[in-house]
């Protein structure tokens, strides 16, 4: 690949790295994050840096590999890792064949687009479904794809769960999740005993950039933050019913009721594209599964109205917007995202960065 992360990120004529492109989505008055943080190629690179190889990243469900020898897919920013069920438990690896059996990443799968490509595994590829033990034989293409003839000579990556939930962590030391998830779950009511139903395989694709998506599936009004890991908050469904929400930072989003748990699996798919990996949790997730992908469907929705004009912001395809700045963030969820990404990409000082927005429920 020809990017060189030791030569920074700039596009635009813009340091993306530097506090001062995020001077003015933190100030008093604050506004979007500028445009390039949504159509950027060098701005998915750096979050990929920064945010995607450091963060606890949601990849899925236990019951999505009940047996022996599943394995679950699932593309982290540019990195082809898997989960697999092993006898001492859940085992994460990086895929063998991290760029499809490719000597070097061709040109065009380093334009920011997943692509359809036969070699599955491949971080710039689209990911499958779950596989079960019995397609990873010896001679397979997916243990070839994937495991390899010596799994254990893999690289690994951290593991751990919540719920039903398993999340992963490519950082070498990264800090435990347990004791801030648990502090999320007891205020908000997502999982337990009662919601032990599932109801999984909506795969639904948006064009908006990830960070727009979540912020509009969250939106609502905040109650409660953990710094820069999660926000609490609460909104009105489409039918009148009130739930929680929660956005973990970055790729989960959770709406429930008292009686059932929408769990959102946020994946860039492209620049201005985000798959929805959608399950419910409850007694009667089945029969309301068409509920949540129209809840899904119109919130979305928003993120791709917004991000459509967020991406043709100072361009001839809206030319009174040349040179003039971003516009006003009137969204909580959205300031609060602003803050999380910066947090991680902007290279400043912590002291230099802006304060939890709301009360943080642990302090």
């Amino acid at each position: 690949m020809s990017h060189r992360p030791d030569l920074g990120y700039h596009d635009e004529g813009r340091d993306l790295a530097s506090s001062a492109f995020y001077a003015e989505a933190l100030g008093d008055a604050p506004r979007v994050l500028p445009p390039a943080a949504f159509r950027s190629l060098p701005f998915t690179l750096l979050e990929d840096e920064a945010v995607w190889t450091r963060d606890w990243i949601c990849v899925g469900a236990h019951e999505a590999i009940p047996h022996v020898g599943d394995l679950l897919p699932f593309t982290i920013g540019t990195h082809g890792v898997h989960v697999q069920r092993t006898e001492g438990g859940l085992a994460a690896r990086f895929n063998k064949a991290q760029h499809g059996g490719c000597r070097m990443v061709p040109l065009q799968c380093q334009t920011g687009a997943k692509t359809k490509c036969s070699f599955t595994s491949c971080g710039y590829s689209r990911d499958r479904s779950a596989i079960p033990a019995r397609d990873l034989g010896e001679g397979a293409p997916e243990m070839h794809q994937y495991l390899g003839l010596r799994p254990e000579r893999l690289l690994t990556a951290h593991v751990r769960s919540w719920g039903p939930l398993i999340f992963v962590n490519l950082d070498v030391a990264p800090a435990a999740p347990e004791a801030s998830l648990a502090t999320l779950n007891q205020l908000g009511g997502f999982f337990g005993n009662h919601k032990s139903a599932r109801f999984d395989g909506i795969w639904l694709e948006h064009p908006a950039n990830w960070k727009l998506v979540g912020q509009h599936l969250a939106g609502g009004e905040p109650l409660f933050d953990d710094s820069d890991r999660w926000l609490l908050g609460v909104t009105t469904l489409a039918d009148g019913r009130e739930a929680r929400t929660a956005w973990l930072f970055p790729n989960l989003v959770l709406l429930a009721t008292a009686d059932e748990t929408c769990v959102v699996v946020l994946q860039p798919t492209a620049i201005g594209q985000t798959l929805c990996r959608v399950s419910v949790y409850g007694e009667g997730a089945a029969t309301s599964a068409a509920f949540w992908r129209a809840e899904i469907d119109r919130r979305a929705g928003g993120a791709a109205q917004e991000h459509l004009a967020l991406s043709r912001w100072g361009t001839q395809f809206r030319p009174e917007t040349i040179g003039a700045p971003p516009p006003r963030q009137s969204e909580p969820h959205g300031l609060w995202m602003q803050r999380a990404l910066a947090e991680r990409v902007a290279r400043a000082p912590r002291e230099d960065l802006p304060q939890p927005l709301f009360q943080n429920p642990r302090g």
